[in-house]
């Protein structure tokens, strides 16, 4: 009876650690299929129209009359799915903003093109091709319209063509707003291409980077 006992015992204790160990095995597994990261939500990015100044909420919306900014690039056209007729809303107040606090500093900016339609784009693109000789050099700096972001409403030429002063201006502080130069070739070139505080990506040669 002695040796039962202590046979029963050992029986228990070592069910008891491999249940032990089975949890324990499950639990990290548990664990290692949940992101441990903090979330972090995306900060909004709002303008004060009265001091010219840019402020952040963790708010998907800016408190008024601060301008929403966004907190996000602008890959899309407001309106998927629908024909697009005018700039996104969002590229738009960025550019307002920008050129408020430029206008405090003494520098003025202006849209000379934004929303484009398709066929004033493929009058564009026929045109360059014209004036290049070819289609490949005729893309370096006007895309055919399938390729195009003015279509979308998503690109802005700023102070084109007399006033590159000003757009060197929208260069250097544009990021703030959201604003980037995409094109070494095109200084006047602008688009929403990060969110407003974030650093601007490195300039491509040329348009022809959006072909395909």
């Amino acid at each position: 009876m002695q040796w039962v006992a202590k046979r029963s015992f050992a029986l228990i204790a070592g069910s008891a650690v491999v249940l032990l160990l089975s949890a324990l095995v499950t639990l990290t597994l548990f664990t290692d299929s949940i992101s441990l990261e903090p979330q972090v939500k995306p900060v909004t990015t709002c303008f004060d129209p009265t001091s010219a100044t840019l402020r952040v909420t963790t708010e998907d919306q800016c408190p008024k009359p601060l301008v929403n900014l966004g907190n996000a690039p602008l890959s899309e056209s407001a309106t998927a799915g629908s024909v697009v007729t005018e700039l996104h809303p969002l590229l738009l107040a960025r550019f307002n903003a920008a050129k408020s606090a430029a206008e405090r500093e003494g520098v003025s900016l202006y849209i000379s093109s934004g929303f484009r339609t398709l066929e004033r784009q493929r009058e564009l693109f026929e045109a360059a091709i014209e004036k290049y000789g070819s289609e490949s050099e005729a893309a370096r700096w006007v895309l055919p319209s399938q390729f195009s972001h003015h279509p979308d409403g998503l690109a802005i030429d700023v102070n084109y063509p007399g006033a590159p002063d000003g757009a060197r201006w929208l260069e250097e502080n544009g990021y703030r707003y959201g604003l980037c130069r995409v094109y070494a070739n095109e200084w006047w070139h602008f688009e929403g291409v990060i969110a407003p505080g974030q650093n601007c990506p490195a300039m491509a040669s040329d348009a022809r980077v959006d072909l395909g």
